[in-house]
């Protein structure tokens, strides 16, 4: 039995033609079943695709996301490799010390959290950037508090007053299961989770 070129598996299978068992045997082994895996040496040109054979521990297969250009791994690139002992699989670069995993970890870009809700009074905790703007009518600037009640379809938002770390929707009907979340109007700080009124 051998792997036989496709011009000579198809002049023997030619209309009119029978093809003996030996024929036909060979044009099995001139495929791969589905379930064969493929060494990476039959796979040509693999080591133009990752520039080399095997990827060395702290070295990074990286794949452009535009506008980045450079000949090096820039914020927002994609990674396949190893870091600090953990694979990864695709992750996004975010700066910093490319040794480290937390250069592969979204940094925690909340605008703050809500931590209790009691008689239509909110303690919360700010991210140290917002503590540091101006403070107009009880709340630090740009910061407003978004409600969704149960069964409505989109969030509402409002304008609290209050001393840090209180604000106060008084005038807010916000029964059980209500869902409030601090959101940042001014800056590019991302909603805190979702709160839960019980």
């Amino acid at each position: 039995m051998a792997i036989q070129t496709l011009k000579t598996i198809k002049n023997w299978f030619r209309t009119g033609l029978k093809p003996t068992q030996t024929q036909f045997w060979d044009t099995w082994d001139s495929f791969r079943h589905k379930n064969d895996k493929i060494p990476l040496e039959d796979i040509e040109n693999i080591d133009q695709v990752t520039g080399q054979k095997i990827i060395p521990f702290g070295e990074f297969l990286i794949f452009k996301v535009a506008p980045n250009t450079a000949d090096e791994l820039e914020i927002g690139d994609s990674v396949i490799g190893y870091c600090e002992g953990n694979f990864l699989a695709e992750a996004t670069y975010y700066g910093g010390d490319k040794s480290l995993m937390t250069s592969f970890t979204k940094p925690n870009n909340l605008v703050g959290k809500i931590i209790s809700f009691d008689s239509n009074s909110i303690t919360y905790e700010l991210a140290d950037e917002i503590l540091l703007r101006s403070y107009t009518c009880g709340a630090y600037n740009g910061i407003a508090v978004k409600y969704k009640r149960p069964g409505e379809m989109e969030f509402s938002t409002a304008w609290p007053t209050g001393y840090y770390p209180k604000l106060y929707v008084y005038w807010l009907d916000l029964p059980s299961g209500t869902i409030l979340q601090l959101t940042d109007t001014l800056g590019d700080f991302e909603d805190s989770e979702g709160f839960i009124v019980s």
